[in-house]
């Protein structure tokens, strides 16, 4: 039941056509990754405590993910922790790294960087799902969407569940 509920939500999410699409950005973006992130499993590591969510590009997004983490505290049992990073080397252990429109640096740098690491990429620009971004979001016909990357979670070991493949554009 759970997991339609947070289905829902995410096709609400995804397809609330009232708002424009970058208001709906503004507005849903945090909360739409938060509901991902459910439908994702990641390798177990014993001494894991805290959910680290990485933000490189935009302070605002930085905050909106201290915000996000403030109102719901735990994804999957851990704590939410939120880093800012400025450069791909300075990527440590983090679970999820939002990369931001407002990036300077280069996908191709960061997925090399964080390569061998079981870390979600995601992003909000053009061609990043291709690129190495594993989930990526797109407009779409005014709608906010998301691009799954399949291939690039299998070589981070990260699984998808079939529910979240099945809401998203699998490039």
């Amino acid at each position: 039941m759970r997991s339609f509920r947070s289905i829902f939500i995410i096709s609400a999410l995804l397809f609330y056509g009232s708002l424009s699409v970058l208001a709906q950005k503004a507005k849903h973006q945090g909360e739409i990754i938060y509901k991902l992130s459910q439908h994702i499993t990641w390798p177990e590591k014993a001494d894991q405590h805290k959910f680290v969510i990485g933000v490189m590009g935009s302070a605002n997004d930085f905050y909106s993910f201290q915000q996000l983490a403030m109102e719901k505290s735990k994804i999957s049992g851990m704590l939410i922790e939120v880093r800012y990073y400025e450069c791909a080397t300075a990527v440590s252990e983090c679970q999820m790294l939002y990369i931001s429109q407002e990036c300077k640096i280069k996908i191709t740098d960061i997925v090399k960087q964080t390569k061998k690491k079981p870390i979600l990429i995601v992003s909000a620009r053009l061609g990043y799902g291709a690129l190495g971004a594993i989930i990526n979001f797109v407009e779409y016909e005014g709608k906010l969407k998301f691009e799954l990357n399949e291939a690039q979670a299998a070589k981070r070991g990260l699984t998808i569940s079939d529910q979240l493949r099945d809401l998203a554009v699998v490039i």
